[in-house]
């Protein structure tokens, strides 16, 4: 019963799209497209919210099915596409972009900041993409705002420019789709049909070569999906460092899922490297240096510590591995095994850290808030600073879709 002076809501109308994905039959390509448009049309409310996330969930508990999650991303990416525009990186500079679906439900410090910087640091030019925390402590965006970066105040062009200069730049994901963000940001805090690729969509310049973090183990549809979207090199990977967790960066120690596409072709040695590179890291006893903290400045201000190699061994070595695979797709190291040693000299001699001070001034930021951060106390967690053991590839138990029994690790591929 309604108030006489409070008007009862009016009846939505529903699209089909709400219906279908409770149904195992397959829906047409067009009809998911045109039902999530129809759902992200709808007014403003708690009835769009709850029948986009129903949509949403559902898309991905039904396989995922490429073709149906392939329409909803292209719906998805239709509210802003015509503002779109495209740049292009320096000459001869081979950009790498690297962005995450988030929603992990482990929770950590910001691992991927780390790893782009570390790999600037060492040779790669990365053009991280990222977006304000919906269920983390602090998302990359937030990083950025804590360490002094003015990104919001630097266009595209010009943080293309900067990427090209120190090796890194930020691009914000919210401000790539607002029509979109209006409707989806701080909505949703568990994957779902996007995630699968959505994110790695965003970036504003071109790049040659892709690192998109995923949490949840479908790393293979990803990565196909992602290749059909038009990126013609991508690695997704995926992680889970305790049972039942499901990560968007690579820690060693527990599952690790990877799936490399190049020119639409599987690269299972890519798989296989970073199965021994993972397996050659001593098992991870405590992964409290990874976990989140619960204030946003002692976040960020532990990666700030890692980058000055002020971190625990787990956090080192994990920061070392992803940055690896950055580096290796950005070609400026042989192999994996060379961007580990290149990530361990980073870390050691603090040139990530110099990075992001760099990086602070050129976006019209001050570097003194970045050592600010590193004068903060630290938790116990991080009070000390240990160099990551190194072994040589022919010590390493060789690869297998349940590899490296010693520890019971278990690695699997697309």
């Amino acid at each position: 019963m309604h108030s006489s002076s409070v008007p009862p809501p009016r009846p939505v109308s529903i699209p089909s799209l709400v219906h279908q994905v409770n149904s195992s039959a397959d829906i047409s390509p067009p009809e998911v497209h045109n039902g999530l448009l129809q759902l992200l049309g709808l007014p403003a409310g708690p009835t769009r919210d709850v029948m986009l996330g129903s949509v949403l969930t559902g898309l991905l508990l039904r396989g995922p099915r490429p073709a149906e999650v392939e329409a909803a991303i292209r719906a998805a990416s239709t509210l802003d596409r015509r503002s779109w525009e495209s740049l292009t990186p320096p000459s001869g500079v081979r950009l790498v972009g690297y962005t995450g679906s988030g929603k992990k439900t482990y929770k950590t410090i910001n691992l991927s900041s780390a790893a782009a910087l570390v790999a600037a640091a060492g040779g790669a030019h990365i053009a991280k993409l990222g977006s304000r925390s919906a269920s983390s402590r602090t998302g990359s965006r937030d990083f950025m705002d804590v360490v002094g970066a003015r990104c919001e105040t630097v266009p595209a062009q010009a943080m293309v420019d900067i990427a090209g200069e120190c090796g890194f730049g930020f691009f914000s994901i919210e401000n790539r789709v607002p029509e979109f963000d209006r409707r989806y940001g701080g909505r949703f805090q568990a994957v779902h049909a996007l995630s699968l690729g959505f994110p790695a969509l965003l970036s504003p310049v071109a790049c040659q070569g892709f690192v998109y973090g995923l949490s949840h183990p479908a790393v293979g549809v990803s990565a196909r999906l992602l290749y059909r979207l038009g990126l013609g090199d991508v690695t997704v990977v995926n992680s889970s460092p305790v049972p039942g967790s499901q990560v968007d960066e690579l820690i060693p120690g527990g599952t690790i899922r990877v799936c490399r596409l190049t020119a639409g072709q599987e690269d299972p040695e890519f798989g296989r490297a970073v199965a021994k590179a993972a397996g050659a890291v001593a098992p991870l006893v405590d992964l409290g240096s990874l976990a989140q903290r619960t204030d946003p400045r002692a976040n960020v201000a532990a990666v700030v510590r890692l980058l000055a190699s002020r971190a625990p061994a787990v956090a080192r070595r994990t920061v070392a591995l992803n940055a690896a695979v950055l580096m290796l797709t950005a070609r400026a190291v042989p192999t994996l095994w060379a961007g580990l040693d290149t990530a361990h000299a980073v870390l050691d001699d603090g040139a990530a850290l110099d990075t992001l001070r760099r990086f602070v001034s050129l976006t019209g930021g001050a570097p003194r808030t970045v050592d600010a951060l590193l004068r903060l106390p630290g938790d116990h967690r991080a009070t000390s600073t240990v160099s990551a053991p190194r072994r040589s590839p022919q010590n390493v138990p060789a690869f297998g879709r349940l590899a490296v029994p010693s520890s019971g690790r278990e690695t699997t591929a697309c």
